[in-house]
């Protein structure tokens, strides 16, 4: 399953958002919600279960990452689409995110990244070097190719 592309969107005033239908076809109507990276919100599709579970119980744990990891459990959810593909984003999502009204959507290949649409901006609305952007591409370009 391959994730791509980027929407705008706003939460309406039960803390709802549409997932775009592009990523629904894909995703089904049930996923997972979770603090992700820098802020933003991972989305995963409620089948991904198993692997987080297989994942928490291969990880070596001391004190310090099992409390990361049950932060990390408590502020999570499991949601359901309704019909017309809306999903309410708890509160401690939103207070996470610092999501105030206007939030981004985009496609990581294998997940949903959801931001705050200010942060959004202010990390990713600059234009990119090209010498930056080829730096990662090749190193992209190399683990895809990996056999």
């Amino acid at each position: 399953m391959l994730l791509l592309g980027n929407f705008q969107h706003t939460l309406d005033d039960k803390n709802r958002i549409r997932l775009p239908a592009k990523y629904r076809e894909k995703l089904g109507s049930e996923y997972i919600l979770m603090p992700g990276i820098d802020g933003c919100i991972f989305l995963y599709p409620a089948s991904a279960e198993d692997k987080f579970l297989q994942a928490v119980e291969e990880m070596e744990f001391d004190s310090d990452k099992a409390d990361i990891i049950s932060r990390i459990a408590e502020i999570s959810a499991t949601v359901e689409a309704d019909t017309q593909g809306r999903f309410m984003l708890t509160p401690d999502l939103i207070k996470f995110a610092k999501i105030d009204k206007d939030v981004r959507i985009r496609g990581a290949f294998k997940r949903i990244e959801i931001w705050s649409e200010e942060i959004y901006v202010e990390r990713y609305g600059k234009p990119q070097s090209s010498e930056s952007m080829n730096e990662a591409y090749m190193e992209f370009h190399k683990a895809v190719n990996k056999k």
